[in-house]
């Protein structure tokens, strides 16, 4: 529990100079206040009216305490609202008298008034002849405010801020540990990063690469994608490639479209298949038909070269899912799959596969298994270190390749440190976009 905290420690530093500050803003509000102080002496004389003056006991002492704190009193002294505060003193008869105002003068005043109507009232309305009050102290008030009291109040902050940053460290160490490095997706996967997608506000309104301008962040991203991807292998470069993720809501489908845009604009013929064949979303991010596509073309309803559609970017068709079948998995194991992929391959230089999550279903592990290799999209902060370890797993299993992976979502500020990704300079990018050799022909497994 203390590791965890120490291993925090600027978590907890910023939060307690964060309730330092909160302490500090709320301390400037009230006005100042300062406190005027007297003190009396209640006392009883002798039945004979000679000799030295008794004590009324504490029981009447106490009583007329609780009598100088009442509003009736306050009244009377023409300090009403004002909090009168009277204390008796352990083993004797005499009584602290402490009244608040805002300044020293003020509080003087008020706490003498009390002590004018205190004494009026006690000569007039004793319970038994012979009690007086004597002024021990006059009314007199430090040249300081007494309130509000900045070292408690600050203390308070600091450590109300400390409480909270070490509740929040012990939570943080409790939670899975996500991808959040280069490092750790390397290390569970034991592929490289091939590429970083920064987060983009502009994602939900403009999710293609062909809306954005050729200066656009998440275009350079794809352009450093596409040049990783194409060097990953040079002896035996990849012409099937399935994109997945460990789980939904990773950025998959986006990061899918805009890379088969970006590896179109290079002069390839590149087909873009949905895989997906439970929750598609290709047909929605290129505003194509769904209704004849990959389901369509396996059940032998139309040819595949039927089912295919042209897209706004040249060199760039799709295949969208179909119509929804009641197995995916077991029509994307047939013969008819692999054979489909096979035929498609001698007609595209590349084609890529949007394949849904390894965790949820074994669909994409199935389409995986049929491709030349496998790119895995993690998303930065978000994507736990299990999760991802689980789908390096799936993959493993049925023997498909892990090309790489790609993080996405990245903070802008962290994009720069993933490894892949930085200094490629224009001359790098003009030899990539020179004209590509032709990739070898899809291998039937």
């Amino acid at each position: 529990m203390l590791s965890a905290i120490i291993g925090r420690w600027p978590l907890v530093l910023v939060t307690s100079l964060v309730g330092v500050a909160v302490a500090a803003l709320a301390l400037t509000f009230p006005t100042p206040q300062y406190t005027g102080i007297a003190e009396i002496l209640v006392q009883k004389a002798p039945a004979s009216g000679d000799g030295a003056l008794r004590s009324p006991g504490a029981r009447v002492v106490g009583s007329y305490a609780a009598l100088l704190e009442g509003d009736d009193l306050a009244a009377e002294a023409g300090i009403d609202g004002a909090e009168v505060r009277a204390t008796p003193r352990p083993g004797t008869d005499a009584i602290v008298i402490e009244v608040d105002g805002p300044s020293a003068d003020e509080a003087a005043a008020r706490t003498r008034a009390v002590v004018e109507a205190f004494t009026a009232l006690v000569s007039e309305q004793a319970p038994e002849p012979g009690l007086t009050v004597t002024t021990v102290s006059s009314a007199s008030a430090g040249t300081s405010p007494t309130s509000p009291r900045w070292g408690l109040g600050l203390a308070v902050g600091a450590l109300a801020g400390l409480l909270l940053g070490a509740l929040i460290a012990l939570a943080r160490s409790g939670a899975p540990a996500v991808v959040g490095t280069a490092d750790d997706a390397k290390s569970l996967t034991d592929a490289p990063v091939l590429g970083t997608v920064a987060h983009d506000p502009e994602m939900a309104t403009k999710p293609l690469l062909s809306q954005l301008d050729s200066h656009h962040p998440r275009r350079e991203s794809m352009r450093i994608l596409r040049t990783n991807l194409q060097f990953l292998d040079v002896d035996t470069p990849q012409q099937v490639i399935t994109v997945t993720s460990s789980l939904p809501g990773e950025g998959k489908s986006t990061t899918t479209s805009s890379l088969a845009i970006a590896l179109a604009e290079t002069g390839r013929r590149v087909l873009l298949i949905d895989g997906d064949l439970r929750k598609p979303r290709l047909d929605t991010l290129f505003g194509v038909e769904r209704t004849i596509g990959l389901t369509t073309a396996l059940v032998g309803r139309v040819a595949p070269e039927s089912a295919i559609q042209a897209t706004r970017t040249p060199g760039l068709d799709i295949l969208t899912s179909g119509t929804l079948p009641p197995n995916p998995s077991e029509l994307l194991q047939t013969e008819a799959m692999l054979s489909l992929v096979g035929r498609l391959t001698e007609r595209y230089d590349l084609i890529l596969i949007d394949a849904p999550p390894l965790l949820a279903v074994t669909d994409g592990a199935l389409l995986a298994a049929l491709s030349d290799g496998a790119l895995v999209i993690v998303r930065h902060g978000r994507t736990r270190l299990d999760e991802l370890k689980a789908a390096a797993d799936r993959l493993q299993a049925v023997g498909a390749r892990v090309l790489g992976t790609v993080i996405t979502m990245t903070p802008r500020r962290s994009t720069s440190r993933y490894g892949y990704g930085s200094g490629y300079g224009p001359e790098f990018f003009a030899r990539e976009t020179a004209a590509p050799r032709r990739p070898r022909r899809h291998r039937r497994r």
